[in-house]
């Protein structure tokens, strides 16, 4: 099958574009963004199970994680079992972590806003200092949450805070920017 000149120009413009859209993709969903799916109850009433959301991962790249983010923790952490592990960083390195009273209290004071209205169980955590560059996390959803007061997860080691949830794409009734 022979082509003319023009046939091959259009053959290869659209080759070269569809390159393009694909070393795009690849950068983006590598560097800038990626979807997550909240699989499980612990950031009710935040996030439920099934909705899907958008992660930046640039936030962390310029950045540093802080207080009330809602993160993304890499499935590779060796603690981990779960894919798309989503809580909240609720301690920030250096900071000495107490649970009385069902209530988080961070260096002695009432963690405020606490993001959420249910009771903080302590799950036997004990008041520590999170070490430096380690993270504590929790779902919204404090009585139903695995998370940094249980030793099967502990404090989150920043290079495994894959990013920050941004947005939440499904379901549409639901459709926007998270807080």
């Amino acid at each position: 099958m022979k082509f003319d000149e023009e046939t091959k120009k259009e053959i290869y413009s659209w080759v070269k574009t569809i390159l393009f859209a694909v070393v795009l993709a690849v950068i983006f969903r590598t560097y800038i963004f990626r979807t997550a799916y909240a699989m499980s109850v612990s950031m009710e009433p935040t996030l439920h199970e099934g909705q899907v959301l958008i992660i930046s991962k640039v936030n962390y790249l310029v950045g540093e994680p802080q207080r009330g983010d809602i993160v993304v923790i890499d499935s590779r952490q060796d603690k981990l079992e779960h894919l798309n592990l989503i809580k909240r960083v609720v301690g920030l390195p250096g900071e000495t972590i107490e649970i009385r009273n069902n209530r988080v209290y961070i260096d002695g004071k009432a963690l405020d806003p606490d993001f959420t209205e249910l009771p903080t169980p302590d799950f036997g955590f004990e008041k520590t200092t999170i070490p430096e560059g380690k993270y504590m996390v929790m779902g919204d959803n404090r009585g139903n949450s695995r998370d940094s007061r249980f030793k099967s997860v502990g404090f989150i080691e920043e290079q495994y805070l894959e990013g920050k949830a941004i947005f939440r794409l499904w379901p549409l009734n639901k459709i926007g920017a998270l807080k």
